[in-house]
């Protein structure tokens, strides 16, 4: 569980306390919540140190780290940009109208500093990442299943009870359906 420090010393330390494991879903919701909390400035300060960044390409970039189960919110990214420079771990200038972030030397010491207590994070996060990128298409699938969907619900306004019924039956066919593909192959795989 994540507890605060309140040891102003170390900046990432009074963000990074918890557990480096997964909590449940990585999808949107409390698992990843838990998982993120206070690991997004380390995260954000890594991404800048590969190239100055404006905050969406930061967003970007983070996204496609996760291979796209994971994206910060902006209500995320800009604080935790602002409270960096605030550090002295980025600094800002402005081009083409876009605030740009670059890491600063007190950044990258920083980053150092903190470097073995989170490489166990970091490996847990690619063997994590590798086995969730070979699902890509089926997860794009799903996405694209639920766009329809709602996009039909929004089309056809109030349903009635019976309607609404027959969909909820549908997703509980769709699951049993998927457990027993996965059964099927677990049976072959022994």
């Amino acid at each position: 569980m994540f507890r605060p420090q309140n040891n102003t010393d170390m900046p990432f330390q009074r963000n990074f306390g918890g557990q480096f494991g997964f909590h449940g879903s990585f999808g949107r919701g409390r698992g990843r919540e838990r998982f993120m909390r206070g690991r997004l400035n380390m995260t954000i300060l890594e991404t800048i140190k590969e190239r100055p960044r404006h905050g969406y390409d930061v967003i970007k970039a983070i996204e496609e780290k996760f291979h796209g189960f994971y994206a910060p919110s902006a209500g995320s990214v800009y604080p935790i940009l602002q409270e960096l420079e605030d550090q002295g771990f980025v600094a800002s200038s402005q081009e083409s109208g876009k605030k740009i972030y670059s890491i600063t030397k007190d950044g990258e010491n920083e980053l150092k500093e903190n470097e073995e207590k989170f490489s166990d994070m970091r490996e847990h996060l690619r063997e994590r990442l590798a086995d969730m990128g070979r699902f890509r298409d089926l997860t794009d699938e799903m996405k694209q299943t639920t766009h329809f969907m709602f996009s039909k619900l929004c089309e056809n306004g109030a349903l009635d009870a019976g309607t609404m019924k027959k969909l909820r039956m549908a997703m509980v066919n769709f699951k049993s359906e998927v457990e027993e593909i996965l059964r099927e192959q677990k049976q072959k795989s022994l």
